[in-house]
């Protein structure tokens, strides 16, 4: 496609009325959080069969609290970049309808993000296996050792989503919802190579969907899922996608 593809971006999400971004791990490295996948990620340090998967911390959970250890320390020193808060000024504009994240880190909701559907959950929160407990993120003890439920003593689980977890149903209802709606999908910092998460952009796709994928080094899954191509870094498109739909 010839021409400028911010400009033609925000064209199109000038004229929808329902546009819903998708986001992946790649929104983020702005913040300071590494990708799970990249040389010297979280996987590379934490192999997924041994701390990764819903197994592995039925096996041995205190294990599985190193993997929580690193990532709560990442996230500690996030703070949302330029391509968080840009979302959040799409959505107060009126041109984005919601924001659905494979994150877990909660940048969207600090960056001022309001409807924001965290498909693999979040590290917000914990709850206890065996009672049932919910435990905000601020009130769970430090570790090591794993912080265990105060009320049963059971060792506590954070919000997130493990490989063998099912998504949460809610998660799942309304991303459906959201997407079924859509007349426009903003696609940033994803592969689009995670399943099930990724079919949600790939099924709008087949259903012609203008499918806007914004990243610096798309795969060819994402390729060919785009409508439209932006080969830039998230923090430097979004936010001039917002100035050129910003009121003069």
């Amino acid at each position: 496609m010839t021409g400028d593809p911010v400009a033609a971006a925000a064209a199109i999400l000038a004229r929808a009325t329902h546009a819903v971004a998708f986001t992946g791990a790649g929104i983020s490295v702005a913040s300071g959080i590494s990708t799970f996948r990249e040389e010297g990620g979280i996987w590379a340090r934490f192999p997924v069969e041994e701390y990764g998967t819903a197994e592995a911390f039925h096996r041995d959970p205190e294990r599985v609290w190193e993997l929580f250890g690193a990532l709560e320390g990442e996230l500690r020193q996030a703070r949302p970049n330029p391509a968080h808060e840009a979302l959040a000024r799409l959505e107060s504009l009126g041109r984005l309808a919601a924001v659905i994240t494979q994150n877990i880190d909660g940048l969207h909701q600090r960056a001022g993000s309001r409807r924001v559907v965290e498909y693999h959950g979040t590290m917000a929160s914990a709850h206890c296996p065996s009672c049932g407990l919910t435990v905000r993120a601020g009130e769970i003890p430090p570790w090591p050792p794993a912080p265990r439920c105060p009320d049963c003593g059971t060792v506590l689980r954070p919000d997130v989503v493990l490989f063998g977890d099912a998504i949460p149903s809610a998660a799942v209802e309304a991303s459906r919802e959201l997407m079924a709606a859509a007349d426009a999908v903003l696609a940033v910092g994803t592969t689009l190579e995670v399943a099930p998460a990724s079919w949600l952009v790939l099924d709008a796709s087949a259903r012609g969907v203008p499918v806007i994928v914004v990243d610096p080094r798309p795969t060819a899954v994402a390729r060919r899922a785009a409508g439209l191509l932006v080969e830039a870094p998230a923090e430097e498109a979004l936010p001039a996608m917002v100035a050129a739909l910003e009121p003069a």
